[in-house]
């Protein structure tokens, strides 16, 4: 099996509780959810992708090499689009999603979170988490967890093919309201927990953001400036911190 990816290894490391299910949703050839088969890390590890000839070739190896009584039980593969997923109702279910761009990301979070209210009204689903890896649209798929009253379980920065991502770990609870009292649970749209500014790799990154956004204002309509100037106040504000 192929190395993870440092984007991968780091979610891998991420999933440290017993979950019932974990989706690892567009698993592309599957190897973070083999990753975590292989060390249990889930009752069911289901491998979602809407590429048939992926998930043939997935479910053939899986069939070749976790067929076994003690890993027969414990995979699915659904060839499906994630806005089709068929939730169950279960708590400590976990949904992945990596690589994918914000726009479709949000699609996919607020259809798994109006899916999971549904069930949780009958009183049999409580919480849903999600670990998160956008390509890009970090503010706006972090605008949408906090318009959701998600909270924050743990985020990282990770460096990936001399590229940056983030990785965000959170919670939505449909049984209690949020604790706001705690700060760090919180979303932060620019992010808090993940910034080490004594890393030079996140000095990196913070300057590539501000100057991504410092690229739109200039191209961007006047009626949509206060809102691209805000976003720049906000991510400068991190270099300011203690």
């Amino acid at each position: 099996m192929k190395k993870l990816s440092n984007r991968l290894q780091q979610i891998d490391s991420m999933i440290i509780a017993d979950y019932q299910s974990i989706w690892d949703c567009c698993c592309d050839h599957g190897l973070l959810g083999l990753t975590l088969l292989k060390r249990k890390a889930a009752n069911t590890i289901h491998f979602v992708d809407i590429v048939p000839s992926l998930t043939f070739q997935l479910e053939s190896l899986l069939q070749q090499h976790f067929s076994d009584d003690d890993f027969a039980q414990r995979w699915q593969v659904h060839c499906l689009d994630i806005l089709k997923l068929p939730l169950t109702a279960q708590n400590k279910q976990l949904f992945i999603i990596a690589g994918v761009g914000g726009e479709l990301l949000i699609r996919f979070i607020e259809s798994l979170i109006s899916k999971a209210y549904e069930i949780s009204l009958t009183g049999k689903l409580n919480e849903i988490e999600f670990i998160l890896c956008p390509v890009h649209y970090n503010y706006q798929v972090r605008q949408t967890l906090i318009k959701h009253n998600c909270t924050l379980v743990s985020e990282y920065i990770v460096t990936d093919n001399k590229r940056f991502y983030e990785v965000i770990h959170i919670k939505k609870k449909f049984s209690e309201s949020t604790n706001v009292d705690n700060p760090l649970k919180i979303i932060s749209p620019v992010g808090d927990m993940m910034w080490d500014l004594k890393m030079k790799s996140h000095q990196q990154y913070l300057a590539e953001t501000i100057s991504h956004y410092q690229r739109m204002l200039l191209s961007t309509k006047d009626n949509e400036k206060v809102k691209i100037n805000e976003i720049i106040n906000q991510y400068s504000a991190i270099s300011l911190k203690p």
